[in-house]
């Protein structure tokens, strides 16, 4: 309807119908449209992918923290920490006020060694819960397994105080207290951890920790037997087992555990290392070898493959072999000429003179360099520990990742160098483990006793004379340092031929 106005000046109304009019333009197009549609519609297989692919996936429906977390306690039960930190890394992220996953996850990264991280995850429970013992306490963990003891007693400590009943800051005291050297203080730590909450996997395996260095292997077994049955593929519990193990002479159970570990992690060297020092202790030399060799073997070789060398083109370690160390050709550069000083670039352990690797595992090159002494390979021994001084020579002494090199590494080199009458490269060697020895202020009896002996074999006990050496340097009075007693030295010295038997050695 519409209202029909008269002409002006008429002033009357009147109500008539409009005839509706429809244009040929606007029927086109309602026809197109239904056209359209209706091909749409029947064609939805070929028009829908791309549809979605310009739109985009519909957002995936977000996961909870309690399933994300749970997911993240699956992965742990199997033994995959780095798969658990990620679940609850998803969980945190998910709920970043939830102070128990925070702990959980914090605990995760410190199994995992990410202690930086896991301190930042700590720092974040103490901002959100200041008088919560669980932020120090989780602080207190991360820094003692970064190698803070002393700043870990201070966090573990503020966390019973928060809470004297919190069972993990007393077992986490206990730790920082072991490490410290407080014995006494850390049995009192772990047995109150352990009367809060016997059912804790950290309360049971931090009295074990403690237990060993009481040198109660017994106990310790049984300690981590039990927080194995609580946490069955956590790796740092069979670790310790197997050690204590060793500890107590139970050497067949080590090496037994030790396989287990290896079905779980193949690849990690570190495992190599420990089981071939339960091998050494047996006096298994063969055995010892070969599972240090393979922890060698796997640093070089991951190391290389970190650094984008080609699987094909990778070398073994150390990257100066012994036959290219001691080969008796005259275009042998490291050749020395018995009786002679040799030439600074004849030093295999500088490492201006030498390749160097990337990335060494100290611990497997030091104990595989003692198993060829006692096996009468000096060449190898030479060989393995040289790379490992001018490893330690290359690196950025402030960096954080820095590593000192042991002692031992020093005069076992230089006794290898003395069995094969070579006392101008053994008695410098000597004299760096001395001055290590007496920077550090250390009290090894076995250590002295065997730098000591050096300086006097080397003066006295040479093959030939013209291969005696006598060290002349500031603190020395006829090739002796001065402040110690003389050794009276009887040898009787091994051949000095390479020799891959197991027979013992006579060692300076």
């Amino acid at each position: 309807m519409y209202i029909k106005r008269e002409p002006l000046g008429r002033g009357n109304l009147a109500f008539g119908k409009r005839r509706r009019r429809f244009s040929l333009i606007g029927i086109i197009l309602y026809v197109v449209i239904l056209a359209v549609a209706l091909f749409v519609y029947f064609r939805m297989d070929l028009v829908q992918p791309r549809v979605l692919e310009m739109i985009g996936p519909p957002p995936a429906p977000t996961t909870s923290p309690v399933e994300l977390s749970a997911s993240g306690d699956a992965a742990y039960d199997k033994g995959k920490l780095d798969e658990a930190a990620d679940w609850y890394r998803q969980a945190a992220e998910t709920d970043p006020t939830n102070v128990e996953l925070l702990t959980q996850y914090a605990r995760l990264l410190t199994l995992n060694h990410q202690h930086e991280e896991a301190l930042t995850v700590a720092d974040q429970i103490i901002a959100l819960v200041p008088e919560d013992p669980r932020g120090y306490a989780t602080r207190a963990r991360a820094l003692d397994w970064n190698g803070d003891y002393d700043q870990a007693l201070i966090e573990a400590l503020h966390a019973i105080e928060l809470d004297p009943n919190y069972a993990p800051g007393h077992a986490y005291a206990a730790e920082a207290y072991a490490d410290l050297g407080r014995y006494r203080q850390a049995r009192e730590q772990a047995e109150l951890g352990i009367n809060l909450d016997p059912y804790n996997v950290d309360t049971r395996r931090n009295y074990a920790y403690v237990l060993e260095f009481y040198g109660d292997y017994q106990g310790a077994i049984q300690q981590y037997l039990q927080a194995l049955g609580l946490a069955p593929n956590l790796l740092d519990l069979w670790y310790g087992l197997a050690r204590n193990y060793r500890g107590a002479g139970q050497m067949e159970k080590s090496v037994e555990t030790y396989a287990q570990i290896a079905v779980r992690t193949p690849e990690d060297p570190y495992l190599y290392v420990e089981w071939g020092k339960t091998y050494f202790e047996m006096r298994d030399d063969s055995a010892a070898q070969e599972t240090l060799q393979q922890a060698v073997d796997l640093v070089c070789a991951q190391s290389q493959t970190a650094d984008g060398v080609a699987e094909d083109e990778q070398v073994s370690c150390p990257l100066v072999s012994s036959s290219d160390l001691f080969a008796s050709a005259d275009s042998n550069p490291w050749k020395i000429v018995p009786g002679q000083q040799p030439t600074p670039n004849q030093i295999p352990w500088d490492a201006a003179n030498r390749p160097v690797p990337t990335h060494i595992l100290i611990s497997a090159w030091n104990r595989l360099g003692q198993v060829y002494l006692t096996r009468r390979n000096y060449e190898d021994v030479i060989a393995i520990l040289s790379e490992a001084v001018a490893w330690g020579e290359a690196q950025d002494p402030n960096a954080p990742d820095y590593q000192n090199i042991p002692i031992e590494t020093y005069y076992v080199m230089a006794s290898a160098y003395y069995y094969k009458d070579e006392c101008r490269m053994a008695v410098p060697l000597a004299v760096k483990a001395l001055h290590i020895y007496e920077d550090n202020k250390l009290t090894d009896p076995g250590a002295e006793a065997t730098i000591l002996r050096l300086f006097v074999l080397c003066r006295d006990w040479t093959e030939k004379p013209e291969t005696a050496y006598s060290y002349s340097g500031p603190g020395f009075t006829n090739g002796f340092p001065d402040g110690y007693v003389e050794p009276d030295v009887i040898i009787q010295r091994p051949g000095t031929e390479s020799d891959t038997s197991s027979t013992d050695s006579t060692s300076p």
